[in-house]
């Protein structure tokens, strides 16, 4: 099993109770194991020994690895919209969103490639998720069907198309070069309805300062 340990979900009950702590032992080791091992080939028993619990302590909180999941990939989504959003806070152009979002998610998977591995398995299992993807897009989308830059019916297909491109990439290159970035961002708005010049264009200018970061 990937050794890899997490701490997100144990930063964030540090100082709280001990239920609280061994909760996010249980989420950061569900990250680990949903990554390494997937969603249908995971049981409960390898995120316990992995958490390093009795595997009876996984029902105090969950019924099943359904509702883990659940609380998983919101999490792990809540946690990069929120970074994501506050260093966007300036940012009024659509497709400058749109571009920069995408780079800054692709820019975390290079860092944490697990987080993004298993956002994605949630984005397509949990319905939540897949609204709460919704919800988050729509905003930069409709930004950019008011100002004029995009022409796109905003659905569950479209949602999905964005979150496919996202996987793509993490399949091809792992490594998340700056050139996958940035190819996936153009694709991105090429989804959108921008030309593959007005894309390329809008990329480099919203890009080139964070890729080079």
């Amino acid at each position: 099993m990937n050794s890899s340990v997490h701490q997100l979900f144990r930063q964030q009950t540090i100082g709280k109770k001990k239920r609280e702590r061994t909760r996010g032992a249980l989420l950061d080791s569900a990250i680990s194991v949903f990554a390494n091992k997937g969603y249908e080939g995971t049981r409960i028993s390898d995120i316990t020994a992995h958490a390093d619990v009795a595997n009876g302590t996984f029902y105090n909180y969950y019924q099943d690895k359904d509702q883990l999941l659940h609380d998983v990939a919101l999490g792990l989504a809540i946690e990069i919209t929120g970074r994501i959003n506050e260093e966007m806070s300036e940012v009024k152009h659509a497709p400058t969103r749109v571009a920069l979002a995408t780079a800054k998610l692709l820019r975390t998977a290079r860092k944490e490639p697990e987080w993004l591995d298993v956002l994605l398995q949630g984005a397509f299992i949990v319905p939540e998720v897949q609204s709460a993807t919704i919800q988050y897009l729509r905003q930069d989308l409709e930004m950019g069907v008011y100002q004029g830059e995009f022409n796109v019916d905003i659905d569950l297909l479209l949602v999905n198309q964005f979150i496919s491109l996202i996987r793509v990439a993490a399949l091809v290159d792992p490594t998340m070069s700056d050139e996958t970035i940035k190819s996936t961002c153009e694709a991105v708005l090429r989804l959108v309805g921008m030309s593959t010049a007005n894309a390329n264009t809008q990329v480099t200018a919203a890009c080139e300062s964070l890729l080079e970061a």
